[in-house]
Parts: structure tokens; sequence; C-alpha cells
């Protein structure tokens, strides 16, 4: 099961996260390292700080725990680093009403590209554009898939907020009470791939 709220966004500084590749390598006899990708995405791990938060803050981090049972769940979560798309070009239109894509971000450096599909975006954020001409659609918040009316041949790109799914990374929550009235504490989350 997946929960489509995202958890309190009040991260403060120290908050610290993003990609993970797995890739072995092994070194050979000849000095070369032979390197092979487990998975060819990457998987996201957040530690998250909730440094002197009020009491209905602690509330809320304390109700997502809860509910989720610790990392049974998955739910939203805002990573600060990388939540937004721009110009993203989804594909070329085939033309005609009910057309469906995929959002997706590409991360491009020199000759190298990776794209992430996109499954949560934020409601409310999504825009197509026709050839960069704003066009009307829908879009589906819990999978990233976009509906359109399109001309054949056509650049359909986005722009868009996203979250990312996520669980937590641990069946413990522990909270500091630094001062009165005040909470603090660390959580690491973990990428949820089947969302």
């Amino acid at each position: 099961m997946f929960i489509e709220s995202r958890i309190l966004d009040k991260v403060t500084y120290g908050f610290s996260g993003g990609p993970t590749f797995t890739v072995t390598r092994v070194a050979l006899f000849s000095g070369i390292v032979a390197r092979n990708a487990e998975r060819m995405r990457p998987k996201y791990r957040y530690r998250a700080p909730y440094e002197h938060i009020q009491q209905v803050d602690h509330d809320a981090v304390i109700q997502a725990f809860m509910a989720t049972m610790g990392p049974l769940y998955g739910f939203r979560f805002k990573d600060w680093a990388d939540y937004e798309a721009t110009g993203e070009v989804l594909g070329t239109a085939a033309g005609g009403a009910g057309e469906t894509m995929q959002l997706v971000k590409a991360y491009d450096f020199g000759s190298g590209t990776l794209s992430r599909t996109i499954k949560k975006p934020v409601t409310g954020t999504v825009q197509l554009y026709e050839d960069a001409v704003a066009l009307a659609s829908t879009v589906n918040t819990t999978t990233g898939i976009v509906t359109f009316t399109s001309t054949a041949g056509k650049v359909i790109t986005a722009d868009f907020e996203f979250d990312v799914p996520v669980m937590f990374d641990s069946e413990t929550m522990e909270f500091n009470f630094a001062s009165y009235r005040t909470h603090s504490t660390d959580i690491d989350l973990v990428e949820d791939l089947v969302a």
C-alpha cells in the first residue's frame, strides 16, 4: 500500500541524501577495472532532520510514522535538492485525442544521459507544451501519466514539480526533547521502488 500524502516538508539545515547506484567493480590482473551496473536506475536515500520543531509539527511526524507502521507503507517526500523539472521532453506526438505520455526528467552530462521516470507529480504544477505552446492536459498524480490532445509530429515538453515515493528506513523513531515545547529527530528514508 502507498499513502498519497507528503510527510512534513519543514526539514532543517543538515538535510542530506540523494541517488545511490549499485555497481559491481572487479579489478582484473591487467589493472583494468571491470564494471557492471546492478540496477539501471538510482535508488534514493535521505536523512531528514527535524530540529526544534513545534508540537503541531512533532505531532504530524508522529502521525505519519504511526499511520505507515514505520517502514510498512510508502508515502511522498519533497527532495529539496531535486524537485523541479523544466522543459522536459516527453516525446513526439502521434496526434489525436486521448494521447498519453509518462512524465520524465532527464539528467545529461557530456554524451551520457539518464532518464528518470516521475510517478508522483505535485498536483497543480504540471504544464504541458506542444512545440513551446501551452497545451491543456490532465495528469494522474499517482502514476505521472499525462493525457492530452495533440498534433502529429509536435514535440511535447513539460514543466512540473514532483515528490519522491519513500518509506521509513527504520522501525524506530526517537525524539529529543531539547527544550520546552520543541522537539528534534532525524529520520532515515529510502525510496519505495514499487510505488
